[in-house]
């Protein structure tokens, strides 16, 4: 406060006498006003100037921003639509009769080899061919200039080039049919839980010692119980889970009545106790991958990127045994074959059986896996033809678009049962 008062002193204190015939002498000046008048107006006209430039930059780093998201969104919509088209193609290869004697000569399915084939899109990955005729081994390691992202745009004997757009997208594809279907469970007891399809296939998957071909050959049986196996007896030990409580919840989940299937009472009772926004079980089937999340014991993130990778919801319940992976083979072998396997025994097969696919391309139908495993001495259960199958039809598409800074992905699963084009079950952009 002092200093204001010292600046207003200064500013209107006399300065000095003013002589004229007309004015009283000695007349004070107070022209101190006027310049402390126009100070604070040019600082206040300074702060409303700098504001509205902020203002207006921010307005056009957001616009930019916002024209980069919805260029990306776009792109990543391309990587689907690519490989709808290479899904359709695939499928139609499939249902051709000039192509059944190729693929009865090669032992192979050729519908179900083309995606395979395209495992990925990668647009920089084109440019880079584009633009070095197919000698990328530089540019992979260095990167695109500038020059050669304008040159992969330049326009070719096509009306436009295919790649002439700002940006670039990632997709891939893989089929649903590899995992574990728990959309259905037939079960309303412990007891009919414990014979249920899906849920003896939940229960093998979560169970033993696994050990996966690449591990069992480098290691073989007289050092099965090395330390690389996947014991996952001890991981549920470590968090005081049980395995048939977790597929109970499941089935709780989706069944129409109240009641719990893994130890009894209400099943609302587990949702209702909730800290903070308690909810109720759907009794109905799931509609996403993701509302399993919901389930009880399903929320743990330990849980579900345990096992959250080998389910889904979508499509026939069937397992493709030409693309379903390690885990769900394990689970196969363990639910479908009597007596069941031990572990070393499962994992000797499953090595036996992946020297198969290599040797032959694939199984042609569910009855050629079945005689393989019957050939490799052991007793299959005839509810096995039932429970596989050698042909995908429902799949997932995730890809990305990126424009500067701005990525947007879109996730996309597409059924192929009942359209020749693929029919969208969902679509999410993240």
């Amino acid at each position: 406060m002092t200093g204001l008062r010292w600046l207003w002193h200064e500013l209107t204190r006399p300065r000095g006498p003013v002589s004229h015939r007309f004015h009283r002498a000695h007349r004070r000046s107070e022209s101190g006003v006027a310049l402390l008048l126009v100070l604070t107006s040019v600082l206040f006209l300074t702060v409303i100037a700098t504001d509205i430039a902020f203002s207006a930059t921010t307005r056009l780093r957001l616009a930019a921003h916002q024209r980069d998201e919805a260029k990306a969104e776009y792109l990543a919509q391309t990587g689907v639509g690519m490989y709808q088209l290479i899904l359709s193609a695939s499928k139609a290869i499939g249902k051709n009769p000039m192509f059944k004697q190729v693929e009865e000569m090669l032992g192979i399915d050729l519908g179900d080899a083309l995606w395979q084939m395209i495992p990925s899109i990668n647009s920089e990955m084109m440019r880079m061919i584009f633009v070095t005729d197919g000698d990328v081994e530089d540019v992979a390691t260095e990167g695109m200039t500038d020059e050669q992202i304008a040159a992969s745009r330049e326009e070719t004997g096509m009306e436009r080039n295919f790649l002439d757009f700002d940006g670039d997208f990632t997709a891939e594809v893989t089929d649903e049919d590899r995992k574990i279907n728990v959309a259905k469970f037939t079960a309303t007891n412990r007891a009919d839980l414990q014979q249920d399809p899906t849920a003896v296939k939940l229960y093998a998957l979560m169970s033993g010692n696994r050990v996966c071909p690449d591990q069992y050959a480098m290691y073989g049986a007289a050092q099965f119980n090395t330390e690389e196996r996947e014991d996952l007896d001890k991981w549920f030990y470590d968090r005081n889970l049980e395995r048939w409580e977790l597929i109970g919840n499941l089935a709780d989940w989706t069944d129409p009545d109240t009641s719990r299937v893994y130890d009894g009472g209400a099943e609302e009772s587990v949702y209702q106790n909730l800290d903070r926004d308690p909810y109720l079980p759907k009794n109905a089937a799931f509609d996403t991958l993701e509302e399993m999340r919901l389930v009880d014991l399903w929320n743990r993130d330990d849980v579900w990127e345990k096992y959250g990778s080998n389910l889904t919801v979508y499509g026939s319940g069937k397992v493709n045994v030409n693309t379903a992976e390690c885990p769900i083979m394990w689970a196969l072998l363990k639910s479908y074959l009597t007596p069941q396997p031990n572990d070393a025994q499962a994992s000797q097969l499953l090595q036996q059986i992946q020297q198969q696919k290599a040797l032959i391309g694939s199984f042609p139908d569910p009855n050629s896996f079945v005689t393989f495993l019957t050939s490799l001495g052991v007793t299959v259960d005839p509810k096995m033809k039932q429970a596989i199958h050698t042909d995908s039809k429902v799949f997932r598409v995730t890809s990305s678009g990126q424009v500067g800074d701005s990525i947007v992905t879109v996730d996309a699963v597409i059924d192929y049962r009942k359209s020749a084009t693929g029919r969208v079950v969902y679509w999410r952009v993240r």
